[in-house]
């Protein structure tokens, strides 16, 4: 894998105090239509009333805006 790290401006820890939390990746793999997108909506509302910042990045709507015309 030819993968190269680029250190960023605001550094982890930086982050972790603004946020007051520390960051995190939750990922949800399945077939079309096990409700994935269910499952992180309803996620990132119980995150959210926990006062804990999120964003969701959902397949389906990143196909359609930022991969569009990728063919998958």
């Amino acid at each position: 894998m030819n993968i190269t790290w680029h250190n960023t401006k605001v550094s982890k820890s930086d982050r972790e105090k603004l946020n007051g939390h520390k960051s995190a990746c939750v990922w949800f793999t399945g077939l079309s239509g096990s409700g994935k997108s269910t499952l992180a909506n309803e996620l990132e509302i119980k995150l959210n009333q926990l006062g804990i910042h999120t964003y969701l990045l959902d397949g389906d709507n990143i196909r359609q805006g930022l991969n569009n015309g990728l063919d998958w």
